[in-house]
């Protein structure tokens, strides 16, 4: 036994002594009933792993598991699943797609299409779940679903719960207007519903003007979770009454073609695609493709030791995976029709690739996504993407983006790689290892000092849980007192939602005015229903210029048009002259128009350039008049919300005004 370890450390296969006599010990009693092996050196070929909860595992060349500890009866179905080796790789691939995710949200024009980072999160979060339960059912013939829920919530539950208390007791202390929105963001947050509650109440992922909100990025927890929920069942009851594991992998496919497809029908061109992508029926496919991966390529058999002839078939098709995906993030542009769903399927296959090169140590692929800086960042990513969105909108000003800012943002983001570093810590892995009710007992036990004789632990312990329950009391203050609607962009485009739902009998009819327009519309709705009683307003968020005219088409075919048709669209970057021509065409004659201009100080460019359309259509059509909001509201920013774009409540009267104006200059009738 002794000369075993001596040979095998003098072979750089380990460099502990104690450790290595310990896993050579293990090896050697595994094998030792075995007289036809031979001479054990020679035979053996032991590989040190470290797994997530930092044990030595020891495997042998054909083995597809660790090996058992020594003297142990062979795993029963009701065991607990056995650890998984260690795949470095797979936390250097974390690294860079919460890399791309976070340098997405500093400035979207740094890397356009980092926010596929996500998609690389849920097509190796659906791998490595799917593989998990795929490995209990392999050593048991079952799979213990509250054992498996239990484990995720040891996971996944602390850090949101820390993030959602301290980033909402920092928002009450520093930027109480961001919580008029708070009481549904948490709760949607705590129940993991995050991304249904966004599409419910229009939120845009895509458009946004001023600082972002707190937690919209837990859309992705709330899609996951969903997933943790209803896959295992789903899974085992494939498994019990399904045969084969190319029928299982085809039902896996067809349902991620299944939400391809829904992708590809609810996505509407020039329109905000935030309901697609929030949404779980229509962004569920990345999970899939995982989940498939795991059925064709279980872990255990890529992890061991391989030649590396090999896996080079492996590591060409991940070279070329993670080429396309550098490519897309460079690229890719969130308003592209082509995204939707054919970038994203690209991207979903990428990723797959990436995922079954990475999970190979033997790879080059795999090495290099092994790299220290790599793995120490990919450990802490969950906590880095929970932290960097609240950092940046508190360190980003009022009426201003985060790449408005590049040097607070860059520091923010710089803190939330510390804030997850010490929740990592402290939070983090003390419970996945020990479980909810142990650490309760420790902490407890550090508070009162039962079972420690070191002051500074019990010191520690107590600020730490002071720490807490004074950032729960401020937490909960500032959201008993938040303002209804604050003087937020989200806020005021919130009350014009509101303003907007008692119209539908008003829709149904000609009504006064026809009013069609965007989130500015939106928030100015409230004055716009004052000023002119009876209007119908078709406004949305993150609408385009550019979807104008087909718009009006679609509102025709429902009912006549008003004598009187208010636009106001241009804010969102896409569409121009032609666009504007297309949509008074589609209005038709007889009618009185009016075109509103847009403010857009952080975008002269494309202010002056939609402006420029906007006068250049009215000045050839006698029917046709301009309100000009950017002239009325420029000496008023103080009347508008704290994007500098859409109107507070002052900012809607004065919007209404300019309305109104342009009206008084057209004839009274056809």
């Amino acid at each position: 036994m002794a000369a075993l370890a001596g040979e095998l450390n003098g072979s750089g296969l380990f460099t502990d002594p104690v450790r290595l006599y310990k896993a050579a010990d293990a090896a050697t009693r595994a094998v030792t009933t075995d007289k036809a092996l031979g001479s054990l050196p020679a035979l053996l070929d032991l590989a040190r792993s470290r797994d997530h909860e930092g044990e030595v595992t020891v495997t042998m060349a054909g083995f597809s598991s660790p090996l058992p500890p020594p003297h142990t009866a062979p795993p029963r179905p009701d065991s607990p699943p056995a650890r998984r080796p260690y795949a470095p790789g797979l936390d250097g691939l974390r690294a860079l797609a919460v890399t791309a995710v976070v340098v997405y949200h500093l400035n979207p024009s740094w890397l356009p299409g980092g926010f596929l980072g996500v998609d690389v999160f849920f097509v190796l979060s659906g791998y490595l779940i799917t593989d998990l339960l795929l490995a209990e059912h392999r050593r048991g013939g079952r799979i213990d679903l509250m054992s498996f829920w239990a484990r995720r919530a040891r996971r996944l539950l602390p850090a949101p719960a820390l993030v959602l208390v301290a980033a909402t007791a920092a928002a009450t202390l520093l930027r109480p207007n961001r919580l008029a929105t708070a009481a549904g963001e948490l709760l949607s947050a705590a129940t993991f519903t995050s991304n249904w509650w966004q599409i419910a109440t229009d939120a845009s992922y895509f458009t946004s003007f001023g600082p972002p909100p707190l937690f919209q990025h837990l859309w992705t927890l709330a899609l996951e979770e969903q997933f943790y929920l209803a896959w295992p069942p789903a899974l085992l009851a494939l498994l019990r009454t399904v045969r084969g594991t190319g029928i299982l992998v085809a039902l896996v496919l067809a349902a991620a073609l299944a939400s391809l497809s829904a992708m590809a029908l609810l996505h509407q061109p020039a329109e905000d695609a935030s309901r697609v992508y929030f949404g779980t029926d229509t962004h569920l496919f990345p999970l899939l493709a995982g989940a498939a991966l795991a059925l064709l390529r279980p872990a255990a058999g890529l992890l061991t030791s391989q030649p590396r002839r090999s896996v080079l078939p492996s590591d060409l098709a991940g070279a070329a995976g993670m080429a396309v995906l550098a490519a897309l993030a460079v690229t890719a542009a969130e308003d592209s029709a082509a995204l939707y769903p054919g970038g994203f399927a690209i991207a979903a296959v990428a990723a797959t690739a990436v995922v079954l090169a990475a999970v190979q140590p033997s790879g080059r692929l795999g090495a290099a996504l092994s790299a220290s800086p790599l793995r120490w960042i990919g450990k802490r990513s969950y906590g880095i993407y929970l932290w960097h969105l609240p950092a940046l909108a508190l360190a980003t000003p009022e009426g201003n983006t985060p790449a408005d800012v590049p040097l607070s943002a860059l520091m923010a983001a710089f803190v939330a790689v510390g804030l997850a570093a010490l929740s990592y810590r402290l939070v983090e892995e003390p419970v996945r290892r020990l479980g909810f009710r142990a650490s309760g007992h420790r902490l407890r036990h550090a508070l009162t000092g039962v079972t420690t004789h070191r002051f500074g632990s019990t010191v520690w312990a107590r600020v730490a849980a002071c720490g807490i329950a004074t950032g729960i009391l401020i937490a909960g203050c500032g959201v008993a007192t938040a303002p209804k609607h604050g003087n937020g962009a989200a806020g005021q485009i919130e009350a014009g939602k509101q303003a907007l739902e008692g119209q539908s009998p008003a829709l149904k009819s000609v009504g006064k005015a026809t009013v069609i327009g965007d989130s500015v519309m939106l928030a100015a709705a409230p004055a716009l229903k004052a000023t002119f009683p009876g209007i119908a307003i078709d406004a949305k968020v993150g609408r385009q210029l550019s979807v104008a005219a087909k718009v009006i088409t679609e509102l025709k075919q429902r009912r006549p048009l008003a004598e009187t048709v208010v636009v106001g669209l241009g804010a969102n970057s896409v569409g121009g002259r032609k666009d504007l021509q297309a949509a008074v065409d589609a209005i038709g004659t007889g009618k009185r128009i009016v075109l509103v201009t847009v403010h857009l100080p952080k975008n002269p460019q494309t202010q002056d350039s939609v402006n420029r359309a906007i006068g250049q259509v009215a000045d050839k059509h006698p029917h046709v008049a301009v309100a000009d909001w950017h002239k009325a509201i420029g000496n008023r920013p103080d009347l508008l919300a704290d994007d500098g774009i859409h109107p507070g409540p002052g900012g809607g009267k004065i919007y209404a005004d300019a309305v109104n104006k342009a009206l008084a200059t057209l004839p009274a009738g056809p």
